[in-house]
């Protein structure tokens, strides 16, 4: 049973606003998918809980943004994908990489690096697509989006992501994100500081008390009032059209190379592990399209 869930909460009659999210099955299916360790699990599902909760303020359903994190460290780069309709795809280049624990936490930091940058990208079907860039500043994920939304965004923002992860299984994940709004009063500004400990353990909570009682638990103080509920899932959108345009794009010269030194091409995808078999004949007909493409 799926027992994930997003909410959009008003706080303090509209002085701020919070998502919530459960993402343990979404980050459960991401572990399946991609034989992810203990690391790659936390970092990977903290990275595609911001993705979600972040799609989720999309306005059409089809928009997407793209989050992509290289930190220098051993698990190279952390990517997530999510659209406004809550579906979210990720994967990152090393999902084999462990490293010893020196304290009760997963060293989540030291995997992604913290010399480097994230990279948040949305395509709203504009002309051009919004890029925005910050400095990594922990590598820990929850501090680097709070980051973002501060300097890219000029949305100062408290963003908590957590995954609680056994030898078996994902126990938990989830996220937070609390944004105060324009004219919000001083005293809303120091209640909602004054609550950031409070919002640390999100995994914890999510496992003791799910979504809706993380409401209770975390946000009972500050008037919070859900605006809507969404499904978040993890989905990958991947087709035979989507590659062979793909496929087309890497121009003429390419896929003679193709046919003349492998007789046809296979081509996994990063997101679901699908694999798709392209025949010689089949990218001959690609290669036609190329051509006619380039003119």
């Amino acid at each position: 049973m799926n027992s994930d869930g997003l909410y959009h909460i008003s706080l303090m009659n509209g002085q701020a606003r919070a998502i919530l999210i459960e993402s343990t099955c979404l980050v459960e299916r991401a572990k399946q998918i991609h034989g992810l360790s203990k690391i790659a699990t936390a970092a990977l599902g903290r990275t595609m809980t911001a993705a979600v909760m972040m799609g989720s303020m999309l306005k059409g359903d089809t928009e997407s943004v793209t989050t992509q994190i290289k930190g220098g460290g051993p698990i190279g780069t952390v990517l997530a994908v999510a659209h406004g309709d809550c579906t979210v795809k990720g994967y990152v280049d090393h999902p084999e990489i462990d490293l010893p624990r020196t304290g009760p936490k997963l060293p989540v930091g030291a995997a992604v690096g913290r010399e480097g940058k994230l990279t948040v990208i949305k395509d709203m079907h504009l002309r051009e697509p919004y890029v925005g860039q910050t400095n990594l500043v922990s590598g820990e994920i929850a501090e680097d989006f709070a980051m973002y939304f501060t300097a890219s965004e000029q949305t100062p923002s408290l963003v908590s992501l957590g995954v609680l992860v056994s030898d078996e299984r994902v126990e938990a994940a989830g996220g937070l994100i609390v944004q105060i709004m324009p004219g919000a009063s001083e005293a809303a500004i120091a209640s909602i500081e004054s609550s950031a400990p409070m919002f640390m353990d999100i995994s914890g909570t999510m496992k003791e008390y799910h979504l809706r009682g993380a409401v209770d638990q975390l946000l009972m103080h500050l008037e919070p009032e859900i605006l809507e509920t969404r499904q978040p899932v993890y989905q990958c959108d991947c087709s035979r059209d989507r590659l062979e345009r793909v496929l087309i794009t890497l121009g003429a010269e390419e896929l003679n190379d193709m046919i003349a030194e492998q007789h046809g091409a296979q081509v996994d995808c990063h997101f679901c592990k699908k694999r798709y078999i392209f025949t010689e004949n089949e990218l001959r007909t690609l290669l036609q399209a190329a051509q006619l493409r380039e003119g």
